[in-house]
């Protein structure tokens, strides 16, 4: 696989490991076979499964349970005291085997191969080697340095020059102004009427309505951590609309309305929620469906209440739309 398919695919895994290490979730076995791809359409994105084996951790505490895949596994994880890191370290052993083939600790046996890993001595010499180029191999051996906490935390590796070369974002101006004038315009809702949205928005939407949008998103969040804080909201706003622009006033209006969780931060749900097209997204089947997810006897009248709720609130920001 090529450098820029390489790093497309690390960014968007590491993407998810920042954010779930925000919130004290550790994976614990990540490797190929938990990252899926979403189609298999060329450029697809990439989802990471299996949370059977994560954890919620205490950053002043230590782990202990000796859990993971062999090829993948820390070397901490095996010495029984380790870190969130451990993801790191799985990440840059999927990294070195989609730079060269194949991984860097191998053996006759698990035994063998957990000898080796606890050595942690990473070699990167032979023939598919020779065309990688210095920055890719600068990342693997930060993600695969045996002391954790010398190793690159998941947020660093995002910031790597390597990942930032073959990353860049195309961003559709036009779109993304719109984008921000919808979370402007973004009102609190009836709960019901909050969650059944919510519930269209993420799992209703086709991946070509969403696709825009996550672009847009993953242009906006700045640090790559899969939520936009208030600093990267003003930046955005200040970006598009000018300096003139009353950036954070906006921000802590849109915080206020949209932050529905109150963690401080917008996540990609709560983006979603206030800036797709509603109009286009409230179908009569997509409603007949989230309506079976709240209510399983499936009352038709109570279905046309909902609807009606949601069209009377459509129609309300239509009309503030012309004040």
């Amino acid at each position: 696989m090529g450098e820029k398919e390489s790093a497309n695919i690390m960014k968007q895994l590491l993407s998810a490991i920042v954010y779930c290490h925000s919130r004290n979730v550790v994976h614990r076995d990540l490797k190929p076979e938990n990252l899926l791809l979403e189609s298999d359409e060329e450029g697809a994105r990439i989802k990471v499964i299996d949370f059977g084996t994560s954890q919620i951790f205490n950053p002043n505490k230590k782990m202990t349970v000796k859990i993971g895949t062999p090829y993948y596994i820390a070397p901490e994880v095996l010495s029984q005291s380790y870190t969130e890191k451990c993801d790191v370290w799985s990440c840059g052993v999927i990294l070195y085997i989609l730079l060269c083939g194949y991984p860097p600790f191998v053996g006759r046996n698990d035994f063998d191969i957990m000898n080796r890993i606890k050595k942690g001595i990473i070699k990167m010499m032979g023939p598919a080697w020779e065309v990688v180029s210095e920055e890719a191999k600068d990342l693997v051996k930060h993600m695969l340095t045996y002391d954790p906490k010398k190793r690159y935390s998941a947020q660093q590796t995002l910031s790597h020059p390597w990942i930032k070369k073959f990353c860049k974002q195309t961003i559709d101006i036009e779109f993304t102004k719109e984008m921000l004038n919808n979370m402007c315009a973004f009102q609190t809702q009836h709960k019901l009427q909050e969650a059944a949205l919510t519930y269209i928005a993420s799992q209703l939407a086709t991946n070509q309505e969403k696709e825009k949008l996550q672009t847009t998103f993953i242009a906006l969040d700045l640090n790559g951590d899969g939520r936009l804080s208030t600093d990267e909201l003003a930046s955005a706003f200040t970006e598009y609309f000018g300096p003139d622009f009353q950036a954070e006033q906006e921000v802590e209006s849109i915080m206020s309305r949209l932050d529905i969780d109150n963690n401080g931060y917008i996540d990609y749900t709560e983006f979603v929620l206030a800036t797709i097209n509603k109009k286009r997204l409230l179908s009569k089947e997509r409603m007949i469906l989230a309506f079976s997810v709240f209510d399983k006897v499936q009352h038709i009248t109570t279905y046309y209440c909902i609807r009606m709720g949601v069209e009377l609130f459509l129609l309300r920001k239509s009309k503030e739309s012309l004040v």
